[in-house]
């Protein structure tokens, strides 16, 4: 059932945090890294079209924000990076760098959320270490609202994020140098793919 009587395609829509009903929790690799080392945290949108966040398919109509997405999505995954135990607030240790490759909210028949993410984290002496997240979000919902795309949209981001900190990978990566938290792999070697582009 649709609720579509009366509602109209949209084209713009304000970013709102929608439908997350707590942090991802770490794995206790991760639980164990984050409690250890400090971090400094950045993240920049590195999408063609900074502005585009979706789509709605029955009317072929782009959605568009005003609204600055890498501050928003920088916030909100920093908020939930504090959560997990991340140590923000004193002299790094290491840096997460993430780009945000992926940010839109596809609406045909339910509202498709898609975000990617490319992390990397440097520590002074060690190698870096990258690799890519991604999280989606599929929700029903009456059409054309931006409830539910901002819904469909936090629920992606919420769920990237967790990927990560359920990653013993990058536990290690944050612990490079030191003993590895318990449950992570032995090897330590760099991360499958060759060197990343230094640019």
């Amino acid at each position: 059932m649709s609720g579509a009587c009366g509602a109209r395609p949209i084209d713009t829509l304000t970013l709102s945090w929608k439908g997350v009903d707590a942090a991802p929790r770490p794995s206790p690799p991760v639980a164990q890294a984050l409690a250890q080392v400090p971090i400094a945290f950045g993240l920049r949108d590195v999408r063609p079209d900074p502005t585009l966040v979706g789509l709605q398919e029955e009317p072929n109509q782009v959605i568009k924000t005003p609204d600055n997405v890498a501050q928003f999505a920088s916030a909100r995954m920093g908020e939930m990076l504090r959560s997990a135990g991340a140590r923000m607030d004193e002299t790094a240790v290491a840096v997460i760098e993430t780009d945000l490759v992926e940010f839109r909210v596809v609406e045909g028949g339910r509202f498709n959320g898609l975000v990617a993410l490319r992390v990397t984290v440097r520590r002074g002496g060690s190698a870096d270490w990258s690799k890519s997240y991604e999280g989606t979000s599929k929700r029903w919902g009456r059409t054309h609202n931006p409830d539910n795309m901002n819904e469909a949209l936090s629920n992606a981001l919420a769920d990237a994020t967790a990927k990560l900190v359920n990653d013993p990978a990058f536990g290690m990566a944050l612990m490079a140098g030191q003993a590895p938290p318990p449950g992570a792999p032995a090897e330590t070697g760099p991360p499958p793919g060759g060197p990343s582009a230094g640019g």
